[in-house]
This record gives structure tokens, sequence and C-alpha cells, in this order.
């Protein structure tokens, strides 16, 4: 059972980073086996100029929600565009853009697979 509540905010999130052109968007529902976070969604980035625009228009995304909605937090960025591998973590909802190469070397879709529900866009 997923989250009515998030689902929006995750569908604005799946949508934009589709509208940027993101390849293979996965969204994973792991609220029942994880404390940290409702839903995890993975995408491939095509490079480190790709991954620049995908992260400025994701941080501008999340600067113009409601900063008094509990649901919705500002993220916390990890990893550098140049690196292959971003992770925006705005608690309920953690985004990891990863590109090809990274994305087939650490196999996290395998990891989340196992914990939830998956969701292809």
């Amino acid at each position: 059972m997923t989250d009515t509540t998030l689902q929006p905010f995750v569908d604005s999130i799946t949508s934009l980073l589709d509208e940027k052109k993101v390849d293979d968007i996965r969204t994973y529902y792991v609220s029942e086996k994880s404390w940290m976070t409702d839903y995890i969604i993975v995408a491939t980035i095509k490079n480190s100029v790709h991954a620049k625009s995908v992260l400025t228009q994701l941080e501008s995304f999340f600067h113009s929600l409601d900063p008094t909605d509990s649901i919705y937090s500002h993220p916390r960025i990890t990893g550098d565009p140049n690196s292959g591998w971003v992770i925006l973590d705005a608690n309920s909802v953690v985004i990891h853009c990863l590109d090809q190469k990274n994305r087939d070397f650490y196999n996290i879709d395998s990891l989340f697979e196992k914990q939830g529900n998956v969701y292809y866009f």
C-alpha cells in the first residue's frame, strides 16, 4: 500500500526528471521496510552537464514548495555532478541520479527491488 499523500509529490519529481530527458526512471516504495524514507527514485543521467542541469531543476522544484508543509523539505545533496552519482535526500523521498556506468557497476536497483514495490516511469 503506497502513501497517497506523497504520491503527487513523487509524480511531480518523476515528471520533472522525464522532462529533463533522464533515462530509466524507477520509483521504489520502501516505507514498509525502511525507517529512513518512503520512496527512492533512481534515474540515469547522460553526463556531468546533464547532471548539473537536472540538479538545478530539482533544486528549483524544491525551493518552489510550501516550506510549512511537513512532507516537503529542502533536500540535502550528496555527491558531485562530475562524479556520475548525485543523491538528493528530501526525507520522505531520496533521489539517486547516476550515469549508466555507475548504475551498472553499483547495481543499486537490485537492493531496492528487494525492499519494496517498483514503479517504472
